[in-house]
């Protein structure tokens, strides 16, 4: 094979791959390197399926093609290295940003890439499986001018989304919006997004007490990690500027001693915490083929058989007065879950599976 049809080959299955992963909604593509082949796995509504395997003689050459995409550096396969790139059903034009990962592993560079969200519009406070309640507290504390919103809940379970919604619902012309993230996710035309980048020197703090004199209103921070973050969140939110980011915590009132371990004192919390959320992702029942008989479900075009189509969050919100008093009565996550069980969106068996593991 010549070595211009080696690359047509290379560069048609790369487009193959990312043309089938955004039919199928994929949010994620896994490009693995087995002893004996290529495994492709696309994770869909939080679950990995294997998609197909290529020959492992192909497997360099498919991740050299998404190095150059995501203008890496070829030569290196020793450390990891991450960048970003554009897939999309027109060839020329590929209109979808993703984040890419390389990571060395025993047979071969192992390749991920997380496909970002593709339409502003989704980005919405009432579309994120909010209760009427709870978006209301949302949108008080929004209409804050200064104080602190922390969301919580394990990897994956759809928090930046959450505040990212929230830059959206504040994101007008008379407020200086920014963001520090690592790494930026969305592109939000109106907000100053500074992306973390510690080796040359650019960290949370750092840039954290740079924004500070850039005049902001609103500041969001993709995640309170350390102590230097956490009293400069504090202090930011303190001082007249409203803050939002996140935290790993099991729940909304985990976010009190977390703040506490990381050295805030109780009294600048009571002064500044407006609300602690936390949530998870559920799958969705499939609409299609909830009154499909066994035979009909396993055929069905919009869930491919799985009986699952999207995801809706499932939330816990607690404002100030709910936060720092434990005697005060507010909706579980699981009771809010049970709000979208009897509305016939999810399941209770996949709500007790996701609520279940980390409430």
């Amino acid at each position: 094979m010549s070595v211009t049809k080696d690359d047509s080959l290379i560069i048609r299955t790369w487009y193959e791959i990312t043309a089938q992963a955004l039919d199928t909604r994929a949010s994620d593509i896994h490009i693995e390197a087995g002893a004996q082949a290529t495994l492709i796995r696309f994770r869909v509504d939080g679950l990995l399926r294997v998609h197909s395997h290529y020959p492992i003689d192909l497997h360099e050459r498919l991740i050299a093609r998404i190095k150059v995409l995501a203008r890496l550096d070829l030569a290196e396969k020793r450390l990891p290295q991450d960048g970003r790139l554009c897939i999309g059903h027109n060839f020329s034009k590929p209109d979808r940003d993703c984040r890419v990962s390389i990571l060395p592993t025993l047979h071969g560079e192992k390749g991920v890439i997380r496909i970002l969200p593709s339409c502003i519009e989704d980005l919405d406070l009432g579309e994120i499986g909010l209760l009427p309640d709870q978006l209301r507290v949302f949108q008080q504390a929004l209409a804050q001018p200064n104080g602190l919103i922390i969301v919580t809940g394990p990897t994956g379970s759809g928090k930046t989304r959450t505040l990212y919604s929230c830059l959206r619902h504040l994101n007008q012309s008379h407020r200086n919006l920014c963001s520090i993230e690592d790494p930026i996710e969305i592109r939000l035309a109106g907000v100053n997004q500074v992306a973390y980048h510690p080796r040359a020197g650019l960290d949370f703090p750092i840039i954290i007490r740079a924004l500070l004199r850039q005049d902001p209103d609103v500041i969001m921070i993709g995640e309170i990690r350390d102590a230097a973050t956490a009293q400069l969140a504090i202090q930011a939110a303190q001082t007249g500027h409203l803050v939002l980011s996140t935290l790993h915590t099991r729940n909304a009132r985990g976010a009190i001693p977390r703040l506490q371990h990381l050295g805030i004192d109780q009294e600048s919390l009571e002064s500044c915490l407006l609300i602690g959320s936390s949530q998870r992702l559920v799958r969705m029942a499939c609409r299609q083929c909830l009154h499909c008989t066994s035979i009909e479900k396993a055929q069905c075009l919009t869930c491919g058989g799985s009986g699952y189509f999207g995801r809706i969050g499932v939330h816990e919100v607690l404002n100030q007065s709910k936060l720092f008093d434990p005697s005060l009565q507010f909706t579980s996550m699981r009771e809010a879950g049970l709000v979208h069980v009897q509305a016939g969106l999810i399941t209770k068996a996949n709500l007790e599976l996701e609520v279940g593991a980390w409430h």
